[in-house]
């Protein structure tokens, strides 16, 4: 007994053990305001401590809802409440049990929910896919450089040259053509990776807010697009154009999804605390970016087939786009997941914190 107490120099408070419990778990009052929150309720809400320290339980579980009624019950009669097999938005929960801490004053709910694991089986298919499609494109940028460069430098000559206005037309036909096969080269190209000594430390609200404009710009009103940031993350290591071009690809997928309709695109930022001590989340991403939309959703069929180069549902898609946000997220060592339903679409990309913030 007294080799133990060597060992263990402090009890833990409750606090800190409630922190790292895999279940979320979220403190209220009697007047149905939060006053605590742990990181696995941080990541279950998508919210920062901070963001739910202003939040009622209404607002948080939904009005009306089983789940808020098991709260009221609760507190009403300040007993313990279990519910099972139940729903808070749109995940489903294994279990919630609300407990009178203080009766009358404090309260306390905990939320089971199955863990999800973000490395599902189509994500390392995309990878393999997204592998060969770079061989691919090395190989034919290295053969098709050298002939293109002569064949238009060739073209140029013979445009400079006295020829008949009949042997012109045809000159400049060849100038077109290797002009549109140079654009093939380099659409293939966004598949090369970025060298690590070309990465700075990134600010994701920066890359947002440039994503935001560019959106707006094309769109025009018909898309509403809101922000939703949490002030307090920190940067990521990467490349800035590329991080751009991932965000971009996936607000303008969301607006071309409208079909010319008007629709909303929401973009939040949080840190999750709870993907650096969940079992389940080895990795340790904490940095999360949710792009949300309200058009028509991808059917079950198309989404395990959505990061596959080439697959595409729209009529004039190249099937490209979400391939290459695959890409620069593998790139930048994160992960990139999607939940989807008739009104809305939640692509999710997790992220690491750059390494200099983690010595800080």
């Amino acid at each position: 007994m007294a080799r133990m107490k060597e060992q263990v120099s402090e009890v833990p408070s409750a606090v800190t053990l409630m922190g790292a419990l895999p279940d979320a778990v979220v403190g209220f009052d009697a007047g149905f305001h939060v006053y605590f929150s742990n990181n696995a309720a941080q990541h279950f809400f998508c919210r920062s401590e901070k963001q739910l320290l202003v939040e009622s339980m209404g607002a948080l579980l939904g009005e009306k809802q089983a789940v808020l009624e098991a709260v009221q019950t609760a507190v009403r009669k300040n007993q313990t409440v279990t519910l099972y097999d139940a729903a808070i938005g749109d995940k489903v929960i294994t279990s919630v049990v609300i407990v009178t801490v203080e009766a009358d004053v404090w309260y306390m709910m905990v939320i089971r929910q199955q863990p999800i694991k973000l490395a599902s089986e189509w994500n390392e298919k995309t990878k393999y896919s997204l592998q060969s499609t770079q061989m691919l494109a090395q190989m034919l940028a290295h053969e098709v450089k050298n002939p293109l460069a002569g064949i238009r430098g060739a073209a140029q000559l013979l445009e400079k040259s006295k020829v008949s206005a009949e042997d012109k037309e045809l000159v400049n036909l060849i100038g077109r053509e290797t002009q549109r096969i140079q654009g093939l080269i380099d659409k293939f190209n966004i598949f090369y990776e970025v060298p690590r000594n070309q990465y700075k430390n990134v600010n994701l609200h920066e890359v947002i807010k440039h994503v935001t404009q560019i959106a707006q710009a094309e769109f025009g009103p018909d898309i509403k697009i809101t922000e939703q940031f949490d002030p307090s993350l920190p940067d990521v290591r990467g490349h800035f154009d590329h991080l751009v071009q991932a965000k971009l690809n996936l607000v303008k997928n969301a607006a071309e999804a409208f079909a010319g309709r008007k629709g909303k695109i929401a973009i939040r930022t949080y840190y999750d605390n709870a993907a650096i001590y969940h079992p389940e989340r080895p990795e340790k991403l904490p940095l999360c970016i949710e792009i949300e939309d309200d058009g028509q959703g991808i059917t079950p069929e198309a989404i395990n087939r959505i990061f596959q180069p080439y697959f595409t549902t729209k009529p004039n898609g190249q099937g490209l786009g979400l391939p290459i946000v695959s890409k620069i997220v593998d790139d930048h060592g994160g992960t990139i997941d999607v939940n989807s339903k008739p009104g809305r679409t939640v692509f999710k990309i997790s992220l690491p914190v750059s390494a200099d913030m983690v010595k800080k």
